[in-house]
């Protein structure tokens, strides 16, 4: 899991977990048990320091009557110069009684942690996020991708294609998640994405999957030129600098940090991780 990075003012809770209002006595004595157990498994070490477990959320699991899973939010402190925090998620299973990290199938060998994913709610649904699609759509998609990934650059063009000539079915919302262990050029592909859409050109997203970058490096320069070639433009090291860009840029990571992002292309139908990845087939069909 890539390592999500924020700065932010804590306020610490002398209970160390933050959960929903309206949960009752035995949901936030499980959740205080759940970070209590957390907070002894995490190893000690030098480079972070723990600085607050949270229960972002947690549902039932329909396949294991009286079985909960719990979404947590991991606050480290890491650097030793300049401090910075890093937020990690993670998941863990419960039934009030016992706590487990994870079920595995045995005729198959399948992690249930893998399957399940927290719910997204309508803060997703950002205007600036907002590719293709009439954002009162009765059906909204979130696709989080990466343009170098292989995969997202043989699913994202179908995507795109299905929600730009059905803009009153489906409202599509875009977030950049790149797999910069992989892929050396995601950022500033991104950056240049986001530099490219300001300026006012169109279909760029679609433009640069269809030009299916893969350069192996880092080097912005070379990026950019590549970059500027395919799709027609003249963006700088300095407009992918601009701090707009780069809030743009951190923002759609932290989003996918928040629901727990691990790869690409991963796919929102309604709020729901859309496993299979071909839901939005069906609304175009009706």
């Amino acid at each position: 899991m890539q390592l999500m990075l924020k700065l932010l003012m804590l306020t610490l809770l002398s209970s160390g977990v933050l959960f929903a209002k309206s949960a009752n006595n035995h949901e936030e004595k499980v959740a205080k048990d759940i970070v209590a157990y957390v907070k002894r498994a995490i190893n000690v070490n030098p480079n972070f320091k723990l600085m607050e477990i949270r229960v972002s959320d947690h549902k039932p699991i329909a396949k294991l009557p009286g079985w909960d899973v719990y979404f947590l939010d991991i606050d480290l402190e890491v650097g030793k110069k300049k401090k910075q925090i890093t937020t990690v998620h993670d998941k863990i299973f419960s039934n009030g009684e016992f706590i487990v990290k994870d079920f595995v199938n045995m005729a198959n060998k399948s992690s249930l942690k893998d399957k399940i994913a927290p719910d997204m709610d309508a803060s997703f649904y950002k205007k600036e996020n907002l590719l293709y699609g009439d954002a009162d759509a009765p059906n909204k998609i979130v696709a989080f991708s990466d343009p170098i990934c292989p995969f997202c650059q043989n699913y994202m063009p179908k995507l795109l294609k299905a929600a730009k000539e059905n803009p009153k079915k489906i409202a599509l919302y875009y977030y950049h998640f790149p797999l910069t262990m992989l892929h050396k050029e995601a950022p500033t592909v991104i950056k240049a994405i986001l530099v490219a859409e300001k300026q006012g050109v169109k279909d760029v997203v679609e433009k640069v999957y269809a030009a299916k970058f893969e350069l192996n490096t880092s080097d912005e320069k070379k990026i950019l030129k590549a970059f500027n070639k395919a799709i027609g433009t003249h963006i700088t090291e300095k407009d992918i600098a601009d701090q707009k860009i780069l809030t743009h840029y951190s923002d759609d990571i932290e989003a996918a940090g928040k629901m727990m992002v691990g790869g690409t292309p991963t796919i929102y139908v309604n709020g729901k991780k859309d496993f299979s990845r071909n839901k939005y087939k069906e609304m175009i069909k009706k």
